[in-house]
């Protein structure tokens, strides 16, 4: 079986490094001098999500600037079950300038930006949107954290076929025995066995979150009646396989 210890990066979260020093210090100054402040909007944007019974979704996002109008719809799976305001963000960084972030079903975002460039309207997608937009759009306005729905859970277990093995998928929160500030997670499929200690943070309550898959679950943390998930555990063609969401420290 494996087992070993992870630590999840707290910024994800509103935490920091504890790293100190001259480069440190000089970080924080240029963090505070670019510093985001939502901008007062020069126009109007709608975001139209449609199709939502189908595998994959139509993103519409309608631009306005003044007279200028700009149109455009994208394919993306965006998560199921989660309410409209949670399932997108709208950021102003400038006037003439927002970025929308969409929820995939992972909890990780798209991100598409809609700006002004002279009489033109454009509407892309954001593959790689500055540090400063999505640690803004995910840390402080929350998204990719949604309603947490029904009892919170500490273990999961079902028994199905995938691939040619039929087994108990498994997964179980357990209490860390060397400290009150982690938990040991623990999952099973068809023989492979894997056990982490991952660390939660004060006032966060962890669960193992189920979604509409049988073979699919999340470890996720849990504050203020909202869910973030951390880990991802699913099976796949009989293979148990585990990923890790949120940048891992040791």
């Amino acid at each position: 079986m494996q087992h070993f210890r992870v630590w999840l990066a707290l910024a994800a979260i509103g935490f920091t490094a504890c790293n100190q020093g001259t480069n440190n210090k000089n970080a924080n100054a240029a963090d505070t001098a670019t510093a985001l402040q939502p901008a007062t909007p020069a126009g109007s944007v709608a975001v139209v999500i449609s199709g939502k019974e189908k595998d994959t979704q139509e993103i519409t996002i309608k631009f306005q600037i003044k007279e200028l109008k700009k149109e455009k719809t994208f394919e993306q799976v965006v998560l199921k079950d989660a309410a409209e305001s949670e399932l997108y963000k709208v950021l102003w960084d400038e006037p003439n300038s927002c970025y929308i972030g969409v929820l995939k079903p992972n909890h990780a975002v798209r991100y598409y930006h809609a700006s002004q460039s002279g009489d033109d309207l454009k509407i892309l997608w954001a593959t790689a949107p500055p540090e400063r937009i999505w640690k803004y759009m995910e840390n402080t306005m929350g998204l990719g954290k949604v309603s947490a729905a029904g009892d919170l859970k500490k273990s999961y277990r079902k028994n199905f076929q995938s691939g040619k093995i039929i087994a108990d998928f498994i997964a179980e929160i357990k209490p860390d025995a060397t400290t009150k500030d982690s938990v040991e997670l623990y999952v099973e499929f068809g023989g492979v066995r894997k056990s982490m200690f991952v660390p939660v943070p004060a006032g966060y309550q962890p669960t193992i979150q189920e979604t509409a898959n049988q073979d699919h679950v999340y470890f996720s943390l849990v504050k203020d009646g909202k869910v973030e998930p951390f880990i991802d555990m699913k099976v796949e063609d009989g293979r148990l396989q585990v990923q890790t969401l949120k940048k891992i420290e040791k």
